[in-house]
């Protein structure tokens, strides 16, 4: 007769736990730590300026703690933060006037050369969704399920909007 044996809580359940504590080391490792940042990668693609992308970072970040008292930890600590985040940014951009004066503003991004430039200009002529599951999934690194969960869809309607987003991405690519 095999035992099966028993599955601990994972590190999110563990800092989860440790946040509704109050563990003032728990908060700086969320807020700092692979959550703050992956957030922040987030952000930066999905916001105008680095000004708007700190304000709606504080605004997320002000939100969980306000909501991690109640958060009961059913799904992944990442993706309860950034579906509160993509709340925050469908916030900014209601907020926002809805015309905007055009800058001769220049992005350099140490590092990056013709071809990621060009790689970036083809990403933001993909649906804005394709490209947000897109970044979701290869740039910050969440699961499908994840995906789902942020978006308001099941599993398979993420997987499908994920290969639809692939697809139009190949088809920009081969058509540059």
């Amino acid at each position: 007769m095999r035992l099966l044996a028993r599955k601990g809580p994972t590190s999110d359940q563990l800092l989860l736990q440790r946040l509704q504590k109050g563990d003032g080391d728990a908060w700086n490792e969320f807020l700092h730590g692979v959550h703050g940042t992956r957030l922040y990668n987030h952000l930066r693609y999905r916001l105008p300026e680095p000004q708007d992308v700190e304000d709606v970072l504080n605004e997320t970040m002000l939100a969980a703690v306000q909501a991690l008292q109640n958060f009961d930890g059913t799904v992944k600590l990442s993706t309860f933060l950034f579906s509160l985040a993509n709340r925050k940014i469908a916030d900014f951009w209601r907020r926002r006037p809805a015309t905007s004066e055009l800058t001769d503003r220049v992005v350099s991004i140490p590092g990056m050369g013709p071809e990621s430039i060009e790689f970036l200009e083809m990403l933001y002529r993909l649906k804005d969704e394709h490209r947000q599951v897109l970044l979701m999934r290869y740039h910050i690194g969440l699961g499908v399920d994840e995906i789902a969960h942020i978006l308001g869809k099941t599993y398979r309607g993420a997987e499908s909007l994920l290969s639809r987003a692939r697809s139009e991405l190949r088809d920009a690519m081969g058509a540059s």
